[in-house]
Parts: C-alpha cells; structure tokens; sequence
C-alpha cells in the first residue's frame, strides 16, 4: 500500500491503518518505519472488535483486514483474511473504489 499511495490519494481515497497496539508501541514503530498514511492505535481492541476483526491461532498475531469505508460511513467493500498475502492488492483495490 505504501507504494501505491499516491494513486489511491489521486483518487480521493484516503488510507488509514489502524494498529493493535499501544500507543507507545505504534510510536516506536513509526519512528523506524516511515509510512505515507496515518497509523492510530487499537489500545483497546474497539476497533477490531467493532469490526469483527479478531486474533485467530492461525494469524500469527493479528488478522489481516482492509475496509473500504464510504464518505457516508458506511463499509463498501471488506476483506478479512488470516494472513497478509489473503488481502487483495492495491490495483484490485482501485478498481474497486473506481467503481464506488
């Protein structure tokens, strides 16, 4: 995603990721890792769960998901997998928001 920034933000999109993490746990992870979009912390799991994103033995950590969340707040399009390379890649994913 991180290379493919620019043109999701071409075409108003706008990525956010949300981490299950502490802050100070994402703080150092970002001091090392230079990301293009905004990373916020899941202190308490609010996110995930209200997303129905949880951890799974098979995930090694967290479930990987991606939402597609409209500016009417509503989710267009989901994908929750159990591990990173599940998840659609960037180019499939613009085809998607093009067609929103």
């Amino acid at each position: 995603m991180r290379e493919a920034n620019t043109k999701f933000t071409a075409s108003g999109a706008t990525i956010v990721v949300i981490a299950p993490h502490s802050i100070e746990e994402t703080r150092k992870h970002l001091m090392t890792n230079e990301y293009p979009f905004v990373v916020l912390p899941d202190t308490d799991g609010a996110v995930f769960e209200a997303y129905d994103v949880t951890s799974r033995m098979m995930s090694l950590g967290q479930q990987p998901a991606l939402f597609v969340v409209g500016k009417d707040g509503t989710v267009k399009f989901d994908a929750i997998g159990d591990q990173q390379w599940d998840l659609i890649g960037p180019d499939k994913l613009l085809k998607i928001l093009g067609g929103l």
